[in-house]
């Protein structure tokens, strides 16, 4: 199995997170967004991952980067 590991840098420095599996949605959606959200959003929702380090990500603008896994190499 290949994982695939990401970077997130939000001007501070690269945090990395290592992606473990997809996530589907949640019930927390319907509390933060509104109702509708988890029905809108099946199919489409995110990846849970785990950090192998420690890092400082800020709100706002930040870099993605895919660092290694299956699609980094084409």
């Amino acid at each position: 199995m290949t994982i695939t590991t990401i970077s997130l840098d939000s001007g501070t420095g690269p945090v990395v997170f290592a992606v473990r599996r997809p996530a589907r949605p949640c019930a927390w959606r319907v509390v933060t967004i509104g109702p509708g959200a988890q029905r809108a959003l099946r199919g489409r929702s995110g990846v849970r991952c785990t950090p192998p380090s420690d890092g400082v990500l800020t709100l706002g603008p930040a870099t993605f980067r895919l660092v290694a896994g299956a699609d980094a190499a084409s």
